[in-house]
Order: C-alpha cells, then structure tokens, then sequence
C-alpha cells in the first residue's frame, strides 16, 4: 500500500493510494515537508510521523481496501508479517512505513 501526501490546489492532502499494493508499504511525500505532511495525515486520520517513518492507522489502511474477504485476508497477511519484524504497535493499531519525499 502507498499512502501520499501532496499539496494540490494549495492544500496538503493524505490518502492511500494503492490499496490493492499488499506487499509494499509506504508513505510518499510529494513537494510537502514534514510538518505539512503530519497534519495531513492527521486530518486524514491516517497517521502520524515520528521521524523518518509514519505510524499509520491499521484501520485506516483497511477501510482503504476493496472489502472482498480475499483482499482481507491478504492485509492481515501483511500486518502479520509487519508485526513479527516488530513493525506494528504494541495493540496492534498501528504500522509504521518508511517515508519516501518526493
């Protein structure tokens, strides 16, 4: 999944753009800095920025997905395999992905 932030008629705006991308996850910031960017995703309810990586919001990302019990199956899939690198949050409402600036 790749979730962007840009800044489109002078406002930054987040969103998940790839959902059916289930073996990446990332956060490309196009032409905003972190700031910019961290109140977006706020804004969005996706997540925040702690760094160079984002804490995104695991269900978020889901309500992002297509809702087939495939599609599913395959994002908790990822999470899992998130979680056993250590990528997740503790309760398990989070997952971070690296940052991409653009």
């Amino acid at each position: 999944m790749i979730a962007v932030v840009s800044n489109e008629g002078g406002e930054a705006r987040a969103a998940v753009a790839d959902p059916a991308n289930l073996r990446q996850l990332q956060v490309e910031f196009r032409g905003v800095d972190d700031v910019t960017a961290a109140a977006a995703l706020s804004a969005a309810g996706l997540g925040t920025v702690d760094g160079d990586h984002v804490w995104l919001s695991a269900a978020a990302l889901k309500a992002a997905g297509d809702g087939s019990a495939e599609w599913a199956e395959q994002f908790d899939g990822m999470i899992a395999y998130a979680a056993s690198k250590g990528w997740t949050s503790p309760d398990g409402t989070a997952v971070q992905a690296h940052i991409v600036r653009r």
